[in-house]
Protein backbone atom coordinates (compact mmCIF):
# COMPACT_ATOMS: atom_id res chain seq x y z
CA UNK A 1 0.00 0.00 0.00
CA UNK A 2 1.19 3.65 -1.33
CA UNK A 3 -0.16 4.97 2.20
CA UNK A 4 1.86 3.24 5.01
CA UNK A 5 5.25 3.99 2.63
CA UNK A 6 3.92 7.44 2.79
CA UNK A 7 3.20 8.32 5.94
CA UNK A 8 5.60 8.05 9.07
CA UNK A 9 5.55 5.61 11.86
CA UNK A 10 3.91 7.00 15.22
CA UNK A 11 2.06 9.86 14.11
CA UNK A 12 -0.70 9.78 15.60
CA UNK A 13 -2.05 12.98 13.98
CA UNK A 14 -1.46 11.55 10.99
CA UNK A 15 -2.52 7.86 12.12
CA UNK A 16 -5.39 9.85 12.92
CA UNK A 17 -6.55 11.35 9.22
CA UNK A 18 -5.26 7.99 7.80
CA UNK A 19 -7.81 6.40 9.67
CA UNK A 20 -10.45 9.03 9.06
CA UNK A 21 -11.04 9.50 12.55
CA UNK A 22 -10.67 13.63 13.95
CA UNK A 23 -9.77 13.82 17.49
CA UNK A 24 -12.36 14.72 19.02
CA UNK A 25 -14.40 11.75 17.97
CA UNK A 26 -12.04 9.23 19.37
CA UNK A 27 -13.84 8.19 23.19
CA UNK A 28 -12.32 8.22 26.44
CA UNK A 29 -11.43 4.95 28.55
CA UNK A 30 -14.34 5.92 30.70
CA UNK A 31 -17.08 6.15 27.79
CA UNK A 32 -15.73 2.81 26.14
CA UNK A 33 -16.03 1.17 29.80
CA UNK A 34 -19.52 2.60 29.98
CA UNK A 35 -20.69 1.19 26.06
CA UNK A 36 -19.20 -2.15 26.60
CA UNK A 37 -18.37 -2.87 30.37
CA UNK A 38 -20.79 -1.10 32.87
CA UNK A 39 -24.00 -3.23 32.08
CA UNK A 40 -22.14 -5.87 34.15
CA UNK A 41 -19.46 -4.59 36.20
CA UNK A 42 -21.71 -1.53 36.73
CA UNK A 43 -20.67 2.51 36.30
CA UNK A 44 -19.33 2.32 39.83
CA UNK A 45 -17.00 -0.87 39.08
CA UNK A 46 -18.94 -2.78 42.11
CA UNK A 47 -20.21 -5.32 39.79
CA UNK A 48 -23.36 -7.49 40.60
CA UNK A 49 -22.76 -9.45 43.83
CA UNK A 50 -22.57 -13.44 42.78
CA UNK A 51 -22.73 -12.61 39.17
CA UNK A 52 -20.52 -10.21 37.86
CA UNK A 53 -17.14 -9.07 40.02
CA UNK A 54 -16.16 -6.09 40.57
CA UNK A 55 -13.66 -3.88 39.43
CA UNK A 56 -13.08 -1.34 42.19
CA UNK A 57 -10.47 -3.25 44.32
CA UNK A 58 -9.74 -6.38 42.44
CA UNK A 59 -6.89 -7.98 42.66
CA UNK A 60 -6.62 -8.78 38.70
CA UNK A 61 -7.30 -5.19 38.27
CA UNK A 62 -4.57 -3.95 40.76
CA UNK A 63 -2.37 -6.41 39.65
CA UNK A 64 -0.42 -6.34 36.09
CA UNK A 65 -1.83 -4.88 32.84
CA UNK A 66 -1.28 -7.43 31.04
CA UNK A 67 -3.16 -9.63 32.75
CA UNK A 68 -6.06 -7.26 32.34
CA UNK A 69 -5.65 -7.22 29.22
CA UNK A 70 -5.73 -11.03 28.21
CA UNK A 71 -8.99 -11.05 30.13
CA UNK A 72 -10.22 -8.38 27.61
CA UNK A 73 -8.49 -10.31 24.65
CA UNK A 74 -9.49 -14.19 25.34
CA UNK A 75 -12.32 -13.22 27.20
CA UNK A 76 -13.39 -15.44 30.80
CA UNK A 77 -16.27 -16.78 32.30
CA UNK A 78 -19.38 -15.27 30.97
CA UNK A 79 -17.19 -12.28 29.17
CA UNK A 80 -16.68 -12.02 25.97
CA UNK A 81 -13.44 -11.34 24.06
CA UNK A 82 -12.92 -8.20 22.84
CA UNK A 83 -10.79 -8.73 20.08
CA UNK A 84 -12.15 -7.49 16.75
CA UNK A 85 -14.96 -5.19 18.63
CA UNK A 86 -12.26 -3.03 20.27
CA UNK A 87 -8.94 -1.95 18.79
CA UNK A 88 -5.79 -2.30 20.85
CA UNK A 89 -5.95 1.77 21.33
CA UNK A 90 -9.25 1.32 22.57
CA UNK A 91 -8.27 -1.79 25.03
CA UNK A 92 -5.70 -0.03 26.47
CA UNK A 93 -8.29 3.06 27.41
CA UNK A 94 -10.11 0.55 29.08
CA UNK A 95 -7.68 -1.09 30.47
CA UNK A 96 -6.24 2.24 32.06
CA UNK A 97 -9.49 3.84 32.71
CA UNK A 98 -10.48 0.76 35.08
CA UNK A 99 -6.77 0.69 36.83
CA UNK A 100 -7.41 4.09 37.54
CA UNK A 101 -10.63 4.40 38.68
CA UNK A 102 -13.20 3.23 41.16
CA UNK A 103 -10.43 3.71 44.07
CA UNK A 104 -7.68 1.95 42.04
CA UNK A 105 -4.64 2.46 41.12
CA UNK A 106 -2.20 1.21 38.59
CA UNK A 107 0.70 1.53 36.05
CA UNK A 108 -0.54 2.37 32.11
CA UNK A 109 -0.41 0.00 29.58
CA UNK A 110 0.06 1.02 25.27
CA UNK A 111 -1.60 -0.23 23.14
CA UNK A 112 1.44 -1.31 21.25
CA UNK A 113 1.52 -3.76 24.72
CA UNK A 114 -1.86 -4.92 24.00
CA UNK A 115 -1.38 -5.39 20.07
CA UNK A 116 1.36 -7.38 21.29
CA UNK A 117 -0.77 -10.08 23.28
CA UNK A 118 -3.13 -10.74 20.11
Amino acid sequence: QIETKLRPRNDTMTDIFFAGHSPLAEQSGEELFLQNCAECHQEDGRGISNVYPALAGNELVLGNGVDVALVLIIGRGEMPSFVGAMSSTEMAKVVNYVRNAFGNQGELISAEVIQSLD
